[in-house]
């Protein structure tokens, strides 16, 4: 099961404190992968399936299963072996299952991945044909830097990245929280603490979100309606949602503070998007450069 994205149109801004030193390669001497910005906030990877291609695919670590477009689907041959269900903030729609013999972008590759094919038309940015989306069961093999700042991405699977990559280590959700809870295989979530909330929230890292987004806020947020303003916006799945801006953030992810976070909530379907375990995303365009260490389970980020 994977999950879509809401807030395709939303454009936000934050003033924060850099941590880290900018750079204009990959740490440690891994080679680099530039990417191309779209709409503002898709990353897209050039990435080779099977030997064929490259093709347009859209890097998404929300996204817990790589995807392929049934015309990619249907030019590579690929036999399906199953079906599956792909659920976002409330919708639910089908998919198959098929298998790749290799998945490469750069010098780096993962063999026999299990794919799901799914219709990407709602992700077709203006003038690019999207053909795929690389997720984290590809991604997870790697430590992976996000260098937004410099539209950079390093993947690197000898651990050379960890030695040099400064910055405060911030604890991802453990395996064992995993096992106990199988839907959140395979997600980035981190606790992080917001200036309004009474409890501290999961929030999941989300390079396929364009804003801050937050569910079921009135479990933890006490915001009087003349703090929040509702807009009407559509979302990745296409469907027009109402959503509301809350007030900005004070946000303190472990020892990382951030102000002024502007977050939105998404109304209408509050529970179904309780379900995922956890309390909303946070997209890793907030962040000049996000270091996912996938083998100790932390990341660095760098406002």
């Amino acid at each position: 099961m994977t999950n879509l994205k809401c807030f395709h149109y939303l454009v936000f801004a934050a003033t924060v404190v850099s941590t880290l030193s900018a750079e204009t390669h990959c740490p440690g001497n891994v080679a680099s992968l530039p990417f191309r910005l779209v709409n503002g906030h898709q990353i897209i990877l050039l990435v080779s399936v099977n030997h064929t291609g490259p093709y347009n695919f859209l890097l998404d670590t929300g996204t817990q299963v790589t995807m392929v477009d049934p015309t990619l689907a249907a030019q590579l041959h690929l036999g399906t072996n199953g079906a599956a269900v792909v659920a976002g903030a409330g919708s639910r729609e089908s998919a198959s299952l098929a298998e790749l013999d290799l998945v490469e972008t750069g010098a780096h590759s993962v063999s026999n991945l299990k794919v799901l094919v799914y219709d990407l038309q709602r992700l077709q940015p203006t003038g690019l044909r999207v053909e795929g989306v690389l997720g984290e069961d590809f991604l997870e093999h790697f430590d992976m830097l996000i260098d937004n700042a410099h539209r950079l991405l390093c993947l690197d699977d000898s651990g050379a990245m960890r030695t040099v990559v400064k910055g405060a280590r911030i604890p991802l959700l453990v395996a064992a929280d995993r096992e106990q809870d199988p839907a959140l295989s395979g997600l980035l979530i981190v606790t992080v603490r917001l200036s309004d909330a009474s409890r501290p929230v999961r929030l999941m890292l989300d390079s396929g979100a364009n804003a801050p987004i937050l569910y079921n806020t009135t479990q933890y947020l006490s915001l009087p309606p003349s703090q929040t303003t509702s807009l009407r916006g559509r979302s990745v799945d296409g469907r027009q949602r109402l959503f509301s801006a809350l007030p900005p953030q004070d946000m303190k992810i472990g020892s990382l503070a951030v102000s002024g976070v502007p977050f939105f909530s998404l109304g209408g379907v509050q529970q179904d998007a309780g379900k995922k375990g956890f309390d909303g995303v946070l997209t890793t365009g907030l962040f000049r450069r996000v270091f996912i260490d996938h083998a100790d389970h932390v990341a660095v980020l760098e406002p």
